[in-house]
């Protein structure tokens, strides 16, 4: 048998089994990965551009919404906002994937972030920790009302996650939850810095000042750090999970944890994964 006649031999087998595969997977979705890689459970990744009068910036927005979303329904979806969204595109696929398992009902999920060729560890200190209040202000009447215009969002139910300086923001944009206007529901926070070496906000302050407004919260928060992050990372953890927990707001549902084995850069995902889970289920 000469080479050529292999190598068809071999391709023929190769796509009955691959099809062999496909039809197997679709028959038990839920038990096979293979179907879930190709079905990630959002038709596609939505790119808005737009220009942001309040930080005086571009915007990028990277939306997915569920596979069955249409606008022909009367039906809202819960969205999930995150920030660093450059670096959270994949996420988008986990937090589907979780709906598709009814874990968590189906979400719109909203990446904010930046036009691809930004320095992003440079411009995210700008609005994240410099002029978090700017960015805060920006979600509020720029992004949220853009998506809530356009796509079936549920006002009354939006969640808002970030890590790292994105955990600053997180913390900030809690303690300014009266003042913004009330804009989330859900918070979830990895590795909060509390005390980043940039010009910012004393988020302990802050949390002071919204004590002295109100000690009724019916909002949730949750709030983590890896058990092998570094000790500046844990400390801050400590110092505000202690707080804000001997304040005994109303209605407040508050949980807190030290995630074992993981650190800096992993504590992120189960973080976010749990706190939907907790707060959406």
């Amino acid at each position: 048998m000469d080479q050529m006649n292999i190598y068809k031999i071999l391709f023929f087998a190769l796509f009955i089994f691959v099809g062999l595969a496909y039809l197997s997977c679709k028959e038990n979705p839920e038990e096979n990965l293979f179907y879930v890689e190709i079905n990630p459970g959002y038709s596609e990744m939505i790119s808005k551009f737009f220009y942001s009068s309040i930080i005086n910036d571009t915007v990028k927005l990277d939306i997915s919404l569920p596979l069955n979303y249409s606008k022909e329904t009367e039906k809202k979806y819960k969205v999930v906002f995150l920030t660093d969204g450059y670096w959270r595109k994949e996420d988008h696929n986990d937090i589907h994937k979780m709906s598709n398992r009814n874990e968590i009902p189906e979400v719109i999920v909203v990446g904010i972030g930046y036009p691809d060729n930004y320095n992003f560890n440079e411009i995210r200190v700008r609005d994240l920790i410099v002029n978090a209040n700017n960015f805060l202000y920006c979600i509020k009447y720029e992004v949220i009302r853009y998506v809530e215009s356009t796509y079936k969002a549920d006002s009354s139910s939006r969640t808002l996650w970030g890590s790292s300086y994105g955990g600053y923001f997180l913390i900030y944009a809690f303690t300014e939850h009266e003042d913004a206007g009330r804009l989330f529901t859900n918070y979830i926070c990895a590795s909060p810095a509390l005390d980043p070496p940039h010009t910012h906000v004393d988020l302990l302050e802050n949390e002071e000042r919204l004590f002295s407004k109100t000690t009724e919260l019916p909002i949730n928060l949750y709030v983590t750090v890896g058990g092998n992050e570094t000790n500046s990372f844990i400390n801050s953890y400590n110092q505000i999970t202690s707080r804000i927990n001997s304040r005994n707001y109303q209605d407040l549902i508050f949980e807190y944890e030290i995630i074992p084995n993981t650190d800096h850069y992993t504590v992120w995902k189960p973080t976010l994964l749990n706190g939907l889970k907790k707060f959406l289920k």
